[in-house]
């Protein structure tokens, strides 16, 4: 994929999480002030409800007015200093640098909040307690990456990311997973789609991907407390009767979000995919932490479209309508 087709994409997707009150689809979302319950939907975004001038650097990106937003973050900064907000704001400002292709800027905003970020969690209690500076930290990394791979140094991004990884194998399962999904972006497509080993499952046994050579498949990694999940979940229905008879196989792959006993999330995870999405029997549902993070969904819906061959021809971590399913598996078919 052009990392400039991507802009566009990644722009909706900053609207989308501005303007929706459900937007924050995160599953351990930013704390604001006062403190809020989360929504039941799941983002890589903070949540809708953010402090006054962050939400206003995020407007003035959305409208494509990087240099309002960088004003309003140095007016915050001269006005209530390097507080969690200014590092949201610093991770924004550097996220929507990268969108509008200002490369210069992104890395340098991306590398202020990633220092701010680092200095902040030295300690795995640190990160429940500053989960501003998780976020800001996955964006700043995220931002860092993108920056190298567009200027043409993609396994210098590749390499900087797997380093990210391995200097936070005890970070929350959400910031591992924003860091993969970002290498996912840079390289997946073109490579064969990792295994999926599930650790539990709903319903019937998922077929290991390399029996199904020489199908096409269509991965849907989600969370069953996901709102943009289940408001994709007809569409995504739809998709399955129109072409499960054509040989495509799915799979939809999702995660124990809570710790301890699973019994009774495993129960919600049975009742959602049978009455929200209507598939039980029809879509096996492995559970599995590994494979949620290796495909990084951190962000659900995900989808992973993967050719006959085993190989991955799309990696979408974002909602899609239903013609664009359609077009995506057209494509596989032919």
């Amino acid at each position: 994929m052009n990392l400039s087709d991507l802009r566009p994409l990644a722009l909706a997707c900053i609207v989308s999480a501005i303007s929706a009150v459900s937007a924050a689809q995160q599953p351990t979302p930013l704390p604001t002030s006062p403190p809020v319950t989360p929504p039941a939907s799941s983002s890589a975004a903070p949540p809708a409800s953010a402090p006054d001038d962050v939400r206003m650097i995020r407007l003035k990106i959305s409208a494509g007015d990087l240099p309002s937003s960088e004003s309003i973050l140095e007016y915050h900064r001269s006005e209530k200093g390097e507080d969690g907000d200014y590092l949201l704001g610093l991770a924004w400002v550097a996220r929507g640098a990268a969108l509008m292709g200002e490369w210069t800027t992104a890395s340098r905003y991306a590398k202020s909040a990633r220092e701010i970020a680092d200095a902040a969690l030295k300690t795995p209690a640190d990160y429940d307690t500053h989960r501003e500076a998780v976020y800001a930290l996955g964006t700043a990394i995220e931002v860092q990456a993108q920056t190298l791979a567009a200027s043409g140094k993609k396994a210098d991004a590749v390499r900087f990311l797997e380093e990210s990884s391995r200097a936070r194998e005890s970070a929350p399962f959400n910031l591992r997973a924003r860091i993969w999904k970002r290498r996912n972006l840079i390289e997946l497509e073109g490579k064969p789609a990792p295994a999926i080993r599930a650790e539990d499952r709903v319903g019937s046994e998922a077929p290991d991907l390399a029996s199904l050579r020489g199908k096409p498949v269509v991965l849907f990694f989600w969370w069953e407390a996901c709102g943009d999940c289940r408001m994709q979940a007809a569409a995504f229905r739809r998709t399955v009767e129109k072409y499960a008879p054509k040989g495509v196989a799915f799979v939809a792959p999702t995660r124990f979000y809570a710790a301890g006993d699973h019994s009774e999330e495993k129960q919600k995870i049975e009742k959602s995919w049978a009455e929200v999405y209507k598939l039980n029997g029809s879509v096996p549902v492995p559970v599995s932490d590994e494979a949620m993070l290796r495909y990084g969904a951190s962000a659900t819906p995900t989808f992973v479209f993967v050719n006959g061959k085993g190989v991955v021809v799309r990696y979408s971590p974002t909602r899609m309508t239903e013609e664009r399913l359609s077009a995506a598996i057209d494509d596989l078919l032919k």
